[in-house]
């Protein structure tokens, strides 16, 4: 969804311009809907009266309205529970650039909060899923990785672990799939661990930007942020922790690495 951002928004710009010079204004108007939309978004799809969680680490500014500008009402804390409301639902748009080449795009949407206080907030930073930090904090020992724990918090299992196939140097090398089509697969032995959560169709690349920084590179120091080719790259100064996060055959991927 965001891969290539600049490249992919040239060659829709592009395409649109070509297909304007068709003569079936139908075929024009369907293709506009179907392509358009799918680069609109910087969260999955939600409406009116869903819960949404923020992912901003600092808090999120709920303002009267929506805009920038608007006069800030409160700051809504990291983790909040917000209700969407009906008004105004994705028709201003916004973004925030993170760092150099990745920008989150999304809309203004009115919220309600846990107090009721109503206002406005840059959906770019919401998702269905909830924050790391929501995690229990008790650990039964059979409770696997935190990976694994996160994706069951959002769904079952869908049967039992299945165990791959592991060189001398690896001693653990597994994967679990989850009812709503998320995957984790785990892979951990001698010189480094990894952890690969393959989410469920509809996750995007800056939900699972957000939820993996703050499931991985939380306590790292000099993180180092790239992207190239459509893949996000963090990197911890001692360049013992790193975490990717790219789409392949439109799932987003997100690798959470470290070595030993």
């Amino acid at each position: 969804m965001l891969s290539q951002s600049i490249h992919i928004e040239i060659s829709i710009a592009n395409l649109v311009n070509l297909i304007k010079h068709m003569k079936n204004n139908a075929l024009f108007l369907l293709l506009t809907l179907i392509l358009l939309p799918s680069f609109a978004f910087s969260i999955g799809s939600y409406a009116a009266g869903d819960k949404l969680t923020v992912h901003a680490a600092s808090g999120l500014i709920l303002r009267e309205t929506a805009a920038p500008t608007g006069t800030k009402v409160m700051t809504v804390e990291y983790g909040s529970l917000l209700i969407v409301q009906a008004e105004g639902l994705k028709k201003t748009p916004h973004s925030v650039t993170v760092f150099t080449g990745f920008t989150i795009k999304g809309f203004w949407v009115k919220v309600k909060t846990a107090n009721g206080k109503t206002g406005f907030v840059f959906d770019g930073y919401l998702s269905k899923y909830k924050t790391p930090g929501s995690l229990p904090n008790d650990d039964p020992s059979d409770a696997g990785t935190i990976q694994e724990r996160y994706l069951k918090m959002h769904s079952p299992a869908k049967g039992a672990k299945v165990n791959l196939p592991k060189g001398e140097t690896r001693y653990d090398r597994h994967k679990v799939a989850y009812t709503n089509g998320a995957e984790v697969e785990v892979d951990m032995g001698e010189g480094g661990s990894s952890y690969t959560i393959r989410f469920n169709p509809g996750m995007t690349v800056e939900e699972a930007y957000l939820i993996g920084k703050a499931m991985w590179m939380e306590d790292e120091e000099n993180v180092k942020s790239t992207i190239s080719k459509g893949v996000i790259s963090l990197m911890s100064g001692d360049e013992m922790t790193a975490m990717y996060v790219s789409v392949k055959a439109g799932i987003v991927n997100l690798v959470m690495q470290h070595a030993d």
